[in-house]
C-alpha cells in the first residue's frame, strides 16, 4: 500500500484510509504504520471516521503531513498498515503535556485524563478539550520513552505547565563571596552560570512564568541579651538553638513579573548581589553605633525554611485573586551552600506539611559540591536532638527537589577526559601539625581507615599509615563526625550508612510519584540523579551492584520481607504460586527509601545529581493520581468512619433517565471538588489489584473502582469513598479521618523587608501556619447537590469553602489622553486629567447602562401590536423553578433603597407636592382601582403630568410612540412588557407635554408604582421605590393596591430527601443597578420642588447617614465621614449579589454556575466593581465569559480590568508577606499644619490636608473605590448588620495601573486581630532568650514584652498603622494583576506607570512648585469664599 500525505486544507483529519480496502475496521481502531525497510518510523493513529474520502488512487492511505514528518515517513512509498489486536500492546504507562497561558483546575485534568482514554498520541500532539490547550511533551512506556502509543485506563497522565507563579530565592550567605574548586567566584556562578543558562531555557522554550525573585539573608550579633539593641530594632530579632540572637533579610527584586527575556535584567541583579551586605549595613546608620558586630551566616544556618513559608503565604491563597492565563505554582531555592540546614524543629514540621498538603512544586539548586551523603539534610539543634538515647536528631526533606549546578568549567574537569580522577566534595579541614618538620608529610592527605561491615568507620590498624599519632589523629577526627552511641538504641536514618534508610512509606510519601516515568526496572525515578560509571570502572564493581538509579526498591523490600512475611503468612497458602509476587505488589507501597521524591529511588555514594531543567523550566502540576492506599486494618484501628448518603431524587416528580445522567454529572462534581482541594484519586494497575486480590475479596485494597462506580480520594491523614448506588438514586460518602489529629502551631515572624520601590529595609510581621484539611464537607457537598436552591435550604457559599474568586473594576477610558501622552514619551507633567462636565457625565452613564445591558445580554423591541401582547396579569415568580434568582441587597429583605438613594426616589406626598400648580380634573375612579377614560381617545391627544395614569399606561403600550421594551423571550424574564427605569424615565421626559424634569418623571413613576400601574420583576427592595437606573420594572394590566407585594414564603422550606435541581428553563439571572442622574439644564430643579419635598429630602438624608454608619472604620467617625461623603456627592457603595448559570450553549458535560457581587450603585466618579466567586465553573468559561465582558466594555467608552482584594494587606491572611506599599509623603511648607491644629481628628488643618489631597487624586487621573477587603457574599450583603462586611475607601488610577490610599486613617478599616501568637524563636521577654518548662521549649508570648515592643507580634496592629498612622501622603502600590493580556491603548505600559509614580513623587516633594501653586490658588479662594469653584462639583 502507497502512503500519501495531505495538509489540514485537504482534510483536518489525521489518517484518511478508504473503509473498503479495509474490511473489518471500525472508528476506534488504531492502526500500525510504518516502512518495511526501517525500524524507527512505527506510527500508530486511530480511525476517528469512515466517512468516504475521494483519494487519487487505489491502495493507498494518507497521513497528515505534519505527523509524516515527525516521523520520517516518505510520501509515495510502500508502507503496511497492521490493526492493532489490544491496545495492551501499545498501551502507554506515562504521557506528559504541557499547556501554556491558561489556567487548568484539578477537575479539568481528571475531566481531560478521562476524554483521552483509548485513544491515541504521538509527540507534539496537540489537543483540545472543553476550552483547554495541550501539547503532548513525553510519551512513556516499559522504562523508555517512546514516539507514540495508546492511552489506557491504568495511563498516568502527568501536567506542566510553562506558565507559573515561580517564587525564587537566592541565599547571600557569606559563601557567595568564596571560590568554588575551580576558581569561580559563587556570585558569579549563580549568576553568569545558573541564571544564564536558565533564563536562556525560559527563553528557548517559550516559557512564560511568573517570577518573584527575592534576595535573602540571616545576619548574627554578638550579643547576649536584647537589651544591647536599640528598642525600635527588638522586634525583629530572633534567637536560635545555639543561643545566638539574629535577624533575618529579605530584599524583592522582581515582583509578580513576567517578560519575554529576563537576560537584560542579570547585570542590574550581579550588580545589587555585589552591594548586598552595604545595603543592610546602611539599615542601622541610624542607631549612631549601638548596635552590636554582626556577621553574615553561613548557608548551612541560614534562614531556608522561613524564606519557603514566605512563598507559601502566598500560595496558600491560590483561589484569591485568581489569575485565568496560570497554573501551577513553584519555589525555587538557590544555595551556594551543599544541602545542609541547621532548624527548628517545629517549623519544619509545619512547612514539611504546608508543602505536601497544598501541593507546591519545590527547586532546591545548591552551587556548592555534592556532599558525600544524602541531601537535602535538615539538622536540629534543640535539647531532643541532642540528647544522646535520641533517634530524632535529624529530618531527610523528601519534599524538596533538589539539584546540583555545575559552572561549565567544572563540566569540562569532570567529563573531558575519559579517566578516572578524584573529585574532592568537600573540603578538608586544615591540618594541625605539632612536631613535625617533615615537608612531606605536611603536604599529604590523611586517609580513612577501611570501613566496616556496619558501614562506620572504626580506627584499624594498616600498614600504609605513616605513623600511629597519624592514625590515632585520623580515628579522633572520624569519632568526632561519626558519632556511635548506644547500638541498641532504636533505629534511624543515618545519611552516612545508605543501608539505614529504609523507611516505612505514608501517603505523603507518594504525593507526587505519578509525576515521575517508571525506569528500565519497573521503578519510579528523577532522571537527574545518575550513577557515575567512572566510578564502577574504577572499583571493580559489577553491574548488578551498581544497577541504574530504579532499581534500587527491590532491596527494599528484600530487607523487610521477612517481617511482612511473618505478618502475612496466614493469608497465603505454603503452596501459593503467587504468594511472592502478591507479597511484592504489596511490600512496594509500604516499603520505600527514605531519600528522595519517589521513596523508589536509593542513594548510594555513587549517585551523581545534575539540574532538573525539566522542573524548572516546566513546573510539574500536583498530580490528580497517586497509588499509596490504606490497608484494611490500619482503618479500623486508626481512623475513625462517617458516612453520608445523598438521595438524590428527581424534581416534581419528572422520570429519570435510563442512563443516570443526572445523577452521574452530580457524582462526578463530588469527585471534582475534591480533588480541586488537592485530593487525588488512589487508583492502581488492574494486574497489581488481581494480585493482591489472591487473599480474598475481604482482604481487596481501599482503591478506585470506575467499573463499580466507587472511588477513593486521599489527603494527608483523610479518606474519602464515593460510591454511587446501584439503583442510580442516592450517592453514599464515607470520610475516613485520623482518630489522632496533627496538631500546629499558628507562628508569628518578623523580619526586615526591602519592597519593591522602596529605598531601604522595614521591619514587618506576618505569620506562619497550616491551614486544616476540613472543609465544611457536608456543607460543600449539599450546596452541590441543590445547586440554585442551595442558599434557601441553608447551604450558601461561605469563606470556609474556599472557593475561587476574580475582581475586576469598570473604569472610564482615556485612551485618547493616554495616546497623546505616549506620543510625548510622558515628558512633562501627568497631573493633566481634567474634571468630566455634565456632558461628559451623561455620556458615560448612558455608556454604563449599555454595560449592564451587555451584562444581561438584554434585547430591545419595538412595539408590537395590541393582538400580539401576551398576558401580563401573572405573578412574575409563579411557576419559576427551585434554582430562580437570588438577588440581595445590603439590606434586609423588606427594606428600600431610599436611604441609599434620597435624590432618586419620591413618594406620594412628594408627587402630590411636584404637581399641585397644575390644575386639571383627573378622572375618578370607579371604586377598583381603574380610572375611568374621558370621551376623547388618549392615544389621540398629547399627554402631560396631569393626564390619568392608565392613559400614559396605554401610551407606553402604544405601538407607534410607546416605549421599547425588553422581549418576552429572553431567558428567566416572565411575559409581558418590561422595561428598564432608566429607559422609562427618559420617555417619560421625551413624551408628555412640557418641560418634564428628571425628578418629575421620577416623581410620575413613583405615583404608577404606588397605584400598581407597574412593578417591580426581580428585586424585592424596588418594589416600593422606583429606583432610577438599570431596574426592570413591568407595566400590570390589573391595577394593584399600593401595598401589595409579590407573595413570598415566611418560613424557610426544608426539602428531605435532597433535590437537585438542573432545570435549564429556571429564571434568568438579571443585573440591577442604581444610577446618579445627571443632566444639563436640571441644576435649579431644588428650586422648583415645593418646601415639602425639601424637608422630605432631608429627612431620607438623615437616614440615610444612619443605615451608612455601619459601612464605615468605626464610630467614632461615622458622623465625620457621612458629612464628608456627603458634601463631596459621593454614596457609599454597598454590595449587591446573584446567581449566575453560565455554560447555556452545554460546551462541557457537567452543570456550571457562579456567584456574582458587584456594586449595587454606579457613580461616574468611582469605579464599579464586579466579583466573580465559584466551585463549580470550568475556568475556561469563566475566561470567556469576562473577556465578553471587557469586549463589551470598550464599546461602552469603558475599560475592565482585574483588580485585588486586599491591595494594601489589611487582611492578613490573604497578604502577601513579600509585598508592602510605597509611602509618598506630601510635604507641604513648614508651618502649614501647625498653624491650623496639626492633623488631629476635627481640626481645620486635617480637614485642609484632605481638601489637598482630593484635588492632587483628581488631577492625576484617581477614581475614588468603595471596596471591601472581604468578598461579597449573599450571607454579608443581605444582613442589615453592614459590619460583616467592613468598606473602606481607596483610589484606583483610570487605567488601573495603581491603588492609592490616603494618609493618615487613624483606625484601619479592618476588625484587627486580638489573639497572641507565639513567636517563631521563642523570645519570650526582653532580658531573657528562653522560657523553658520540663526542658520543653515554651511557645507562651509573654504578653508584657509584647506591649512594650508597641504590640510587634503579627495579629495585634497593622504595618500600615505602625509605620504611617501619623503622616501625611499617600500609599502607593501596583496592580501587578494587570498583565501584558489586559493591556491596551487605556491602561498604559510600564513606562507610564514609571512616569506615573516619579511624577506623583515630584508634585509631593514641592520640587518643581506645581503644589506651592495649588496651596496658593486653594487659599485665595478660600478669601474669595469660592472654594467650590476648584474642589470637585457635588454630583
Amino acid at each position: 500500500m502507497k502512503l500519501w500525505v495531505h495538509q489540514k486544507s485537504f482534510s483536518e483529519e489525521e489518517l484518511i484510509l478508504n473503509p473498503k480496502e479495509f474490511p473489518g475496521i471500525k472508528v476506534g481502531d488504531i492502526l500500525e504504520i510504518f516502512h518495511p525497510d526501517e525500524k524507527n518510523s512505527h506510527l500508530l493513529l486511530q480511525v476517528n471516521t469512515l466517512k468516504d474520502v475521494e483519494l487519487p488512487q487505489k491502495e493507498i492511505i494518507s497521513v497528515d503531513q505534519t505527523i509524516a514528518n515527525l516521523f520520517q515517513l516518505r510520501a509515495y512509498k510502500d508502507v503496511e498498515v497492521c490493526r492493532v489486536s489490544s491496545v495492551q500492546d501499545v498501551g502507554l504507562d506515562l504521557v506528559e503535556l504541557v499547556f501554556k497561558d491558561q489556567y487548568i483546575s484539578r477537575s479539568d485534568m481528571w475531566r481531560l485524563k478521562n476524554s483521552l482514554v483509548r485513544s491515541c498520541l504521538h509527540v507534539q500532539q496537540k489537543i483540545e478539550y472543553s476550552g483547554i490547550r495541550a501539547q503532548v511533551n513525553e510519551l512513556w512506556a516499559r522504562g523508555e520513552k517512546v514516539m507514540c502509543g495508546a492511552v489506557t485506563e491504568d495511563t498516568r497522565v502527568a501536567f506542566r505547565s510553562a506558565t507559573a507563579m515561580v517564587y525564587m530565592f537566592i541565599q547571600m550567605s557569606s559563601e557567595m563571596w568564596d571560590f568554588d574548586t575551580c576558581g569561580d567566584l559563587y556570585i558569579e556562578k549563580a549568576v553568569n552560570g545558573f541564571l544564564t543558562e536558565l533564563f536562556s531555557q525560559w527563553k528557548m522554550r517559550n516559557i512564560n512564568s511568573e517570577l518573584t525573585l527575592v534576595l535573602f539573608s540571616r545576619t548574627f550579633y554578638e550579643a547576649k541579651s536584647l537589651n544591647e539593641f536599640p528598642e525600635e530594632m527588638q522586634s525583629a530579632l530572633h534567637l536560635d538553638g545555639g543561643g545566638r540572637i539574629y535577624e533575618d533579610f529579605y530584599r524583592v527584586m522582581i515582583h509578580n513579573e513576567r517578560c519575554d527575556d529576563w537576560m537584560p535584567m542579570l547585570a542590574s541583579l550581579k550588580q545589587i548581589m555585589w552591594q548586598y551586605n552595604q545595603g543592610i549595613s546602611s539599615c542601622h546608620q541610624a542607631a549612631d553605633g549601638r548596635i552590636p558586630k554582626g556577621y553574615n551566616s553561613k548557608a548551612a544556618d541560614g534562614n531556608l525554611l522561613e524564606a519557603i513559608n514566605m512563598s507559601l503565604n502566598v500560595f496558600d491563597n491560590h483561589y484569591v485573586n485568581r489569575n485565568f492565563d496560570r497554573t501551577g505554582q513553584v519555589v525555587e531555592i538557590i544555595t551556594p551552600g551543599a544541602g545542609v540546614f541547621h532548624v527548628d524543629r517545629t517549623l519544619c514540621d509545619i512547612t514539611k506539611h504546608r508543602m505536601i498538603d497544598y501541593g507546591v512544586g519545590s527547586d532546591l539548586v545548591c552551587l556548592a559540591e555534592q556532599p558525600p551523603h544524602p541531601v537535602p539534610l535538615l539538622l536540629f539543634s534543640d535539647d531532643e536532638a541532642k540528647s544522646l538515647n535520641s533517634t530524632n536528631t535529624h529530618h531527610i526533606p523528601y519534599w524538596l527537589n533538589y539539584s546540583f549546578y555545575l559552572s561549565p568549567s567544572q563540566r569540562q574537569r569532570h567529563f573531558s577526559s575519559a579517566q578516572s580522577h578524584f573529585i574532592p566534595k568537600f573540603r578538608l579541614p586544615t591540618k594541625n601539625l605539632k612536631n613535625s618538620t617533615d615537608s612531606t608529610n605536611a603536604n599529604s592527605l590523611p586517609k580513612l581507615p577501611p570501613k566496616t561491615a556496619t558501614g562506620i568507620h572504626y580506627p584499624v590498624s594498616h600498614e600504609s599509615y605513616d605513623s600511629d599519632s597519624e592514625m590515632d589523629e585520623c580515628a579522633q577526627f572520624d569519632k568526632s563526625i561519626f558519632k556511635v552511641h548506644n547500638m541498641k538504641t532504636q533505629k534511624c536514618n543515618n545519611p552516612f550508612v545508605p543501608a539505614s534508610l529504609t523507611t516505612k512509606l505514608t501517603p505523603d510519601r507518594r504525593r507526587w510519584t505519578h509525576t515521575f516515568p517508571h525506569g528500565p526496572h519497573g521503578d519510579v525515578i528523577q532522571l537527574h540523579h545518575k550513577h557515575s560509571s567512572l566510578t564502577s570502572e574504577s572499583t571493580g564493581n559489577s553491574s548488578s551492584d551498581l544497577i541504574s538509579s530504579s532499581s534500587s526498591a527491590s532491596s527494599l523490600f528484600n530487607e523487610s520481607a521477612g517481617e511482612e512475611t511473618t505478618n502475612d503468612a496466614g493469608d497465603f497458602r505454603s503452596d501459593s504460586p503467587n504468594r511472592m509476587l502478591g507479597l511484592m505488589v504489596n511490600l512496594k507501597r509500604r516499603i520505600g527509601c527514605g531519600w528522595g521524591i519517589t521513596g523508589e529511588q536509593a542513594w548510594t555514594p555513587f549517585l551523581q545529581t545534575g539540574v532538573d531543567w525539566k522542573s524548572l523550566t516546566a513546573t510539574a502540576c500536583f498530580p490528580i493520581t497517586t497509588d499509596f492506599y490504606p490497608d484494611n486494618k490500619t482503618l479500623e484501628t486508626d481512623f475513625h468512619e462517617n458516612p453520608q448518603t445523598l438521595d438524590i431524587i428527581p424534581e416534581d416528580g419528572e422520570e429519570m433517565s435510563p442512563s443516570g445522567k443526572t445523577i452521574q454529572s452530580v457524582f462526578e462534581e463530588l469527585i471534582s471538588q475534591r480533588l480541586i482541594q488537592n485530593y487525588q484519586l488512589i487508583l492502581l494497575p488492574k494486574s497489581e489489584i488481581a494480585n493482591l486480590s489472591l487473599k480474598g475479596s475481604s482482604h481487596l485494597p481501599l482503591v478506585t473502582n470506575p467499573d463499580k462506580h466507587v472511588f477513593i480520594l486521599s489527603y494527608g491523614q483523610s479518606y474519602h469513598k464515593i460510591s454511587l448506588k446501584p439503583d442510580m438514586k442516592s450517592i453514599e460518602i464515607v470520610r475516613y479521618t485520623k482518630r489522632k489529629q496533627r496538631t500546629t502551631l499558628k507562628l508569628g515572624y518578623s523580619y526586615r523587608l526591602w519592597p519593591i520601590c522602596k529605598s531601604g529595609y522595614e521591619i514587618r510581621h506576618t505569620r506562619i501556619f497550616r491551614n486544616p484539611i476540613d472543609n465544611k464537607w457536608n456543607h460543600r457537598d449539599n450546596y452541590i447537590c441543590l445547586g440554585g436552591a442551595a442558599m434557601r435550604e441553608g447551604f450558601d457559599l461561605q469563606e470556609s469553602l474556599k472557593f475561587w474568586r476574580s475582581r475586576f473594576i469598570l473604569l472610564p477610558s482615556a485612551s485618547s489622553l493616554m495616546r497623546k501622552l505616549c506620543d510625548q514619551s510622558y515628558q512633562g507633567p501627568l497631573d493633566v486629567f481634567e474634571e468630566r462636565t455634565e456632558s461628559q457625565k451623561m455620556t458615560l452613564q448612558d455608556g454604563f447602562l449599555r454595560f449592564v445591558e451587555g451584562l444581561n445580554r438584554r434585547r430591545r423591541a419595538p412595539s408590537r401590536p395590541p393582538s400580539k401582547r401576551p398576558s401580563v396579569a401573572a405573578d412574575p415568580n409563579a411557576g419559576s423553578t427551585s434554582r430562580r434568582l437570588i438577588s440581595r441587597t445590603s439590606g434586609s429583605g423588606d427594606s428600600t433603597p431610599t436611604s441609599l438613594q434620597p435624590n432618586l426616589s419620591l413618594n406620594t406626598a412628594t408627587i402630590t407636592s411636584a404637581l399641585a400648580g397644575i390644575s386639571i380634573a383627573r378622572g375618578k375612579e370607579d371604586g377598583s382601582g381603574v380610572f375611568k377614560s374621558y370621551p376623547s381617545s388618549p392615544e389621540r391627544e398629547k399627554l402631560s403630568l396631569a393626564s390619568p395614569l392608565l392613559y400614559i399606561t396605554n401610551k407606553m403600550r402604544d405601538m407607534i410612540e410607546g416605549m421599547n421594551f425588553i422581549t418576552g423571550d429572553v431567558k428567566g424574564l416572565s411575559q409581558g412588557d418590561c422595561f428598564v427605569s432608566a429607559d422609562g424615565v427618559a420617555w417619560v421626559r421625551k413624551t408628555l407635554a412640557g418641560s418634564v424634569t428628571h425628578k418629575e418623571a421620577m416623581a410620575l413613576l413613583q405615583l404608577m408604582l404606588e397605584e400598581g400601574y407597574i412593578r417591580a420583576v426581580f428585586s424585592n427592595a424596588a418594589m416600593k421605590t422606583f429606583i432610577y437606573g438599570y431596574y426592570i420594572y413591568q407595566l400590570t394590566s390589573e391595577v394593584l393596591s399600593p401595598d401589595s407585594k409579590r407573595p413570598r414564603s415566611s418560613t424557610k422550606e426544608r426539602r428531605s430527601p435532597l433535590t437537585f435541581t438542573v432545570d435549564p428553563a429556571s429564571s434568568s439571572q438579571w443585573f440591577e443597578v442604581s444610577c446618579e442622574h445627571f443632566s444639563e439644564g436640571d441644576d435649579d430643579e431644588d428650586n422648583k420642588m415645593p418646601s415639602r419635598v425639601e424637608d422630605k429630602k432631608g429627612d431620607e438624608s438623615e437616614e440615610r447617614n444612619n443605615v451608612d454608619s455601619g459601612l464605615w472604620k468605626s464610630a467614632d467617625e461615622k458622623n465625620e465621614d457621612d458629612t464628608k461623603k456627603k458634601s463631596k456627592g459621593i454614596k457609599p457603595s454597598v454590595y449587591k449579589s446573584l446567581f449566575l448559570e453560565i455554560d447555556s450553549s452545554k460546551l462541557t458535560d457537567r452543570v456550571e454556575w457562579c456567584h456574582v457581587g458587584y456594586h449595587s450603585d454606579y457613580n461616574v466618579d468611582m469605579a464599579f466593581e464586579i466579583e466573580l466567586q465559584w466551585l463549580t465553573s470550568t475556568p475556561s468559561l469563566l475566561h470567556e465569559l469576562f473577556t465578553n465582558w471587557a469586549r463589551r466594555a470598550v464599546t461602552c467608552g469603558f475599560h475592565l480590568v482585574p483588580t485585588h482584594l486586599d491591595p494594601f494587606g489589611f487582611n492578613v491572611d490573604i497578604s502577601d508577606s513579600l509585598h508592602s506599599p510605597l509611602f509618598i509623603e506630601l510635604q507641604l511648607p513648614e508651618g502649614y499644619l501647625h498653624e491650623r491644629g496639626g492633623l488631629e481628628e476635627g481640626s481645620q488643618g486635617l480637614e485642609d490636608a484632605r481638601r489637598i489631597q482630593q484635588m492632587i487624586i483628581q488631577r492625576f487621573g484617581f477614581l475614588s473605590n468603595q471596596t471591601s477587603c472581604y468578598s461579597p457574599l449573599a450571607s454579608n450583603t443581605q444582613s442589615s448588620d453592614h459590619s460583616s462586611l467592613p468598606i473602606h475607601q481607596q483610589y484606583i488610577h483610570t487605567t488601573g495601573c495603581v491603588f492609592l490610599l490616603v494618609m493618615p486613617f487613624h483606625r484601619p478599616p479592618f476588625t484587627p486581630r486580638t489573639e497572641q501568637l507565639p513567636c517563631l524563636c521563642k523570645l519570650g521577654s526582653l532580658g531573657s532568650c528562653r522560657d523553658r518548662q520540663d526542658g520543653q521549649e515554651s511557645y507562651v508570648v509573654n504578653s508584657a514584652a509584647a506591649s512594650n515592643h508597641g504590640q510587634q507580634w503579627s495579629g495585634f496592629t497593622h504595618h500600615i498603622c505602625q509605620s504611617y498612622g501619623g503622616k501625611l501622603g499617600f500609599l502607593y502600590m501596583h496592580n501587578y494583576l494587570l498583565t501584558k493580556k489586559w493591556r491596551s491603548s487605556a491602561t498604559g505600559d510600564e513606562k507610564f506607570h514609571e512616569s506615573l509614580l516619579a511624577d506623583l513623587c515630584r508634585f509631593c516633594s514641592g520640587e518643581d512648585g506645581r503644589l506651592e501653586d495649588l496651596l496658593t490658588k486653594m487659599s485665595s479662594c478660600e478669601d474669595e469664599d469660592g472654594l467650590e469653584t476648584v474642589t470637585p462639583k457635588e454630583s
